[in-house]
């Protein structure tokens, strides 16, 4: 019979399905979970959103109750870190990691396997990994000075400031550039250099997929889920978010499909380029994220789902 001691000493299994988007992670992590008895816990900076369910590319699930608990399930899996924040709130890297270990908490309570699923790399380099996150208080004077400059030029200025931060961050994401520059004037350097893929430093045992297509598939993928998003109705969407509330300048503040989509409903582009911005700076993001998931050489990459099931069953037969 296994001791107590030794229980606690091995580290709980967590198995991690990432990707670009639209590449089929998210009914990869499904059908693992179906397989091995598992929850999947979604990193994605956009998805942790209400409402906001075309834009964000969620998977159409639904809220259930069971007993006291509610929870938001799809084909039958329980998915956490989904339609959980008001999209009127910011949301940081450090609440994403206080609510992300908790759920992988409570799925471990429950014997079952934490699958963590998504394409932001930050946050699932934070969650997996023990990595301190630098504090930097809002600096109000600097943001003022920053909102004055272009895109452009706030681009620029991270560049000088954090080459490396630059290389992965969305050149159109006005917030995001400005925090990634107030966390730099902050603690007076660039973020440390830390290995965000020494898996030794986890809490957890993990093992991560990549799921990997070809450019010319990711691509058609692309452009055919967002002719399906926007038939089902997403330019409507986010024309009813803003009646109910969330400023054009918010909306542009949470990606690509929000910016696009706002500045066609403000009369400022026609549909079709609306389309054509979509798709093209959809087609940049995914490069970024696989820019940032290639540097981990833990990643195992497969362009065939089939292939991972076997490998995950070998690694949960195995203990640390």
């Amino acid at each position: 019979m296994e001791s107590k001691e030794h229980k606690a000493a091995v580290k709980p299994k967590v198995v991690a399905v990432v990707g670009p988007n639209a590449s089929g992670k998210s009914d990869l992590a499904v059908e693992l979970a179906h397989k091995f008895n598992g929850e999947i816990v979604s990193a994605d900076s956009r998805q942790i959103y209400r409402s906001l369910d075309l834009s964000s590319g969620k998977v159409p699930g639904r809220w259930k109750i069971r007993g006291f608990k509610r929870f938001y399930e799809y084909q039958g899996i329980p998915h956490h870190l989904i339609d959980a924040v008001s999209p009127r709130k910011r949301f940081s890297a450090q609440q994403y990691r206080r609510k992300a270990q908790r759920a992988i908490k409570t799925i471990l309570e429950k014997d079952k396997l934490p699958i963590v699923a998504g394409g932001t790399g930050l946050y699932i380099n934070i969650l997996l990994h023990d990595i301190p996150i630098p504090e930097a208080p809002p600096n109000n004077k600097l943001r003022r000075e920053l909102d004055s400059l272009t895109t452009d030029q706030l681009m620029h200025r991270l560049k000088a400031l954090d080459p490396e931060r630059a290389k992965v961050m969305d050149p159109h994401n006005r917030r995001r550039i400005i925090r990634a520059i107030e966390v730099v004037v902050s603690i007076h350097s660039t973020v440390p250099k830390i290995d965000l893929f020494d898996d030794t430093n986890s809490p957890y045992d993990l093992f991560k997929i990549g799921v990997e297509l070809s450019a010319s598939e990711l691509k058609r993928r692309i452009k055919l889920r967002l002719e399906r998003r926007l038939k089902e109705g997403m330019v409507e969407e986010i024309k009813r978010a803003h009646l109910l509330g969330i400023s054009w300048r918010r909306l542009g503040e949470l990606g690509i499909e929000f910016r696009a989509i706002a500045k066609f409903l403000k009369g400022e582009i026609g549909y079709e380029q609306m389309q054509k911005d979509i798709t093209s700076q959809s087609w940049q993001y995914a490069r970024r994220q696989m820019t940032w998931f290639k540097r981990d050489q833990n990643i195992i990459w497969l362009d065939v789902p089939a292939k991972a099931a076997p490998l995950v069953r070998d690694f949960l037969s195995h203990e640390v």
